[in-house]
């Protein structure tokens, strides 16, 4: 699933995928949760349907000190769904834990520019049916300015090394994503993202996302986003939609 792979990279739980460069202050916390997110991919030549569902995709944040923070993420729930001539198999379960610091190590106030970098590790906590049990890992750089009056542009890219389907070796996953992002006033929010990706799996790895999505802030801790997005490439996905929240805690 090309959505879930992604989201397994960054574990990417988040307004947009883009990984933001701010931290947490000390002793706050923050939870950041894909509520839920489907993707679907209907099969134009046979009555065949792919349709992955993944729910509470969860990351919690605490901030150590003013440019660092420690983070610990959980998939809550996966599963997939293929139909195919009347007859249906699904696999479900929990997924994996990832743990990564966040040290934003740039920032200038003149230009509302910043920069951070995010090592993590994911654990193989997973059920079998949806994971490899195997431990992976990477480094993420976010970065990002404020171009106009409630006009944000912000981008990252990652590198990650994955366990292949088989099982027999580990492959390098190149990530990048971009979005600007526009304040219409005190509570909606609007924004447009890309993703591009490649890796090291064999041919036909090159994929993307093109999409869009809205923020409502129902107050100034609590953040509901909503994002679709078209996937460029090969995938199972052929559209994929993401409903978020972000919940300052403390």
């Amino acid at each position: 699933m090309a959505f879930l792979a992604a989201g397994a990279c960054a574990p990417v739980l988040r307004a947009q995928v883009t990984e933001p460069t701010e931290t947490i202050e000390p002793g706050a916390v923050l939870l950041r949760m894909d509520a839920i997110s489907v993707g679907i991919r209907p099969d134009s030549v046979a009555p065949n349907q792919y349709r992955t569902v993944a729910v509470g995709t969860t990351i919690v944040a605490t901030g150590l000190t003013s440019t660092v923070d420690l983070e610990f993420g959980a998939q809550l729930f996966l599963q997939d769904t293929f139909a195919t001539d009347g007859m249906s198999h699904t696999e479900d379960g929990i997924g994996d834990i990832t743990l990564r610091p966040k040290w934003t190590f740039f920032r200038d106030p003149s230009t509302g520019q910043a920069a951070a970098i995010v090592p993590y590790v994911l654990v193989p906590t997973d059920s079998k049916a949806v994971g490899n049990n195997s431990v992976q890992g990477g480094v993420i750089l976010p970065w990002s300015m404020d171009i106009a009056a409630g006009t944000k542009a912000a981008a990252m890219v990652e590198w990650d090394e994955f366990r292949n389907v088989a099982n027999t070796r580990y492959d390098t996953r190149w990530y990048g994503s971009a979005y600007i992002k526009w304040n219409l006033g005190r509570t909606l929010g609007a924004y447009v993202e890309t993703t591009l990706s490649d890796s090291t799996a064999g041919s036909s790895t090159f994929a993307g996302t093109v999409g869009g999505g809205a923020t409502l802030s129902l107050s100034k801790d609590f953040t509901w986003d909503f994002e679709a997005a078209k996937v460029l490439g090969p995938g199972r996905s052929a559209w994929t939609e993401v409903l978020r929240f972000s919940w300052k805690l403390l």
